[in-house]
């Protein structure tokens, strides 16, 4: 990795800007993710994940995202530089800020790995390179997220503007929050990138978006990927409500994801749980024709119709059929024989 000075402009461009929020709650860790400026109605979306006693290690915890934090006003606006910024270059990321360099440098180490993981789960073009800014104070990230409001929950905003014609995402970055990123364990930080990086390459590939429960529930499976952590252990919070009578009985929906509906964090486990469902039963390959065939540029009833179609003509049943057999499975590790 080289370290360098940083003095260019940061363009963000006029499009429309595709917007990731990561937002800590406590100990949890968030990511919610959507669009802003002239794309549809921005969604919000989370997964997450929690420290607990062993050191280092994530878990899922609570999640509080609104559509109105996925939409900070400004993102899409042109950037100055942070003055007396540096950049380290890593092997597939770029990490500039005014952190110390051991930080930059640790940053970049965890982009690398997060392109890397992200790369054996998502075969699609993409420019496989994460660019990372990392201010040292909280005013200098508000002020590069185009945000007044109380950010002090947010870990990282990741930003870029939308090609008009494509719709493909061009020079998303991940902009990190110096005091609630430096409060995580150093397994939540690579979650945390980890799953933004899966965001960007998604967005950088497809034009237009999937239903918020594959999406969040795709990112969530590519961060948890390799954690050497069982199912039932990272559901936790998810299966006591299952084991309680109070699970899920559909697929989750946008307005499941609304904080002002209840507690929510069982609504992201649900999502990855049924993508990974989808993996386990099928296979990478299926999992990644499903996710293309279920995205479109339109509304979330849209996306919804496409993925009735994916269901069908992807893994061969329904939704119907395989909202059974995901809620069976969440009966079946709740209360385990």
């Amino acid at each position: 990795m080289s370290v360098t000075d940083h003095h260019s402009r940061m363009p963000w461009g006029p499009a429309r800007a595709r917007v990731t929020v990561a937002v800590v709650v406590g100990s949890a860790t968030l990511v919610v993710g959507g669009c802003a400026g002239s794309s549809p109605k921005p969604t919000a979306s989370a997964s997450a994940t929690r420290s607990t006693s062993a050191p280092g290690t994530p878990q899922p915890g609570p999640n509080t995202p609104t559509p109105q934090t996925a939409s900070p006003p400004g993102a899409d606006a042109e950037q100055e530089p942070l003055p007396g910024a540096r950049t380290v270059t890593g092997a597939s990321s770029t990490v500039t800020g005014t952190v110390d360099e051991a930080a930059l440098t640790a940053y970049a180490t965890m982009a690398d790995r997060a392109v890397a993981q992200v790369a054996k789960h998502w075969s699609p073009t993409w420019p496989r390179r994460v660019t990372i800014v990392a201010p040292a104070d909280a005013t200098a990230f508000r002020e590069l997220v185009g945000r007044a409001d109380d950010l002090s929950q947010v870990a990282a905003v990741t930003v870029g503007p939308v090609d008009p014609t494509t719709g493909l995402a061009t020079r998303d970055r991940v902009v990190l929050n110096p005091d609630a990123f430096r409060s995580l364990t150093p397994s939540g930080r690579q979650f945390v990138i980890t799953h933004e990086s899966t965001h960007v390459a998604v967005r950088a590939s497809i034009g237009g978006a999937a239903p918020l429960w594959l999406a969040e529930g795709f990112a969530d499976h590519v961060g948890y990927a390799g954690s050497g952590r069982s199912r039932t252990e990272l559901a936790a919070a998810l299966l006591d409500e299952v084991d309680a009578a109070r699970g899920p009985t559909r697929l989750p929906t946008q307005a499941d994801f609304d904080p002002g509906q209840g507690e929510i964090a069982p609504t992201y486990l649900a999502a990855w749980l049924a993508v990974d469902l989808i993996h386990r039963r099928r296979g990478p390959a299926v999992l990644q024709r499903f996710y293309e065939a279920s995205v479109v540029d339109g509304s979330p009833a849209a996306a919804d119709a496409a993925t009735d179609e994916a269901f069908v003509e992807v893994l061969g049943t329904t939704r119907a059929e395989f909202t059974r057999l995901w809620l069976s499975e969440l009966a079946r590790l709740a209360s385990p024989p």
